[in-house]
């Protein structure tokens, strides 16, 4: 199915959909607001804190008006916990290595774009070894806001060198979801790590599927003809 040009370019986030981690971002900062001495529940996290970039995070833990070093040592903290407990347990979402490998073959250009810092973006893709597939990786340091403002989502397909509606997006959070929409982009919902609650924001994906075993780079071609 290789083509000279390609006529589309996938764009994958990290967090959820490259890899299952939900459970362990959210242990880390339930652990870490208990430190802190805020009494947090799994709602909380949820209404919160989760699919959030750490700087609307530690503003809503701790004031809109947190200064910029307490937002990075909150950070720092939380993601050198999440870390250290997901490390061991690193692995892909089923299939994605095999959809690289196949989309790569294709000629299909590939790129990822997080609402994750630096460190956890090539923690997981070096921790993987699939850094090799991918031709951009924008994480949120280098956004001015994360998602679901659509920035990240449009400086990857610019880098990806195609436009929005040539581009297919993998995602698994409500903001993820809204970030494809306010890009104009067409997506999937990977759902083994979603949160069924979130779900009624991906009404409108191309399909919804657990992981990436059904998936191959002639049927992604499907959704652009």
């Amino acid at each position: 199915m290789k083509t000279e040009k390609p006529t589309f370019a996938v764009i994958f986030d990290v967090d959820g959909t490259m890899v299952n981690n939900t459970a362990f971002h959210r242990d880390a900062w339930l652990a870490l607001t208990a430190k802190h001495g805020l009494n947090f529940t799994e709602r909380d996290y949820h209404e919160r804190i989760h699919a959030r970039s750490n700087d609307k995070i530690v503003r809503n833990l701790f004031g809109d008006h947190a200064p910029a070093e307490l937002i990075q040592q909150i950070a720092d903290e939380k993601e050198t916990l999440y870390r250290t407990s997901f490390a061991p347990h690193l692995k892909e979402i089923p299939g994605l290595r095999r959809l690289l490998e196949d989309l790569q073959a294709a000629g299909i250009p590939c790129g990822a774009a997080s609402n994750s810092p630096t460190e956890n973006v090539y923690f997981v893709l070096n921790g993987l070894n699939i850094r090799r597939f991918f031709k951009t990786a924008i994480n949120r340091d280098m956004l001015i806001v994360g998602k679901p403002d659509p920035e990240g989502l449009l400086r990857a397909a610019a880098e990806l060198g195609l436009p929005p509606e040539k581009c297919l997006v993998f995602e698994d959070s409500s903001s993820g979801f809204k970030a494809c929409r306010n890009a104009g982009m067409k997506y999937v919902a990977i759902t083994i790590g979603t949160d069924p609650a979130e779900l009624p924001e991906a009404a409108d994906a191309l399909i919804q599927v657990p992981d990436y075993t059904s998936l191959t780079a002639a049927r992604l071609a499907g959704f652009f003809e």
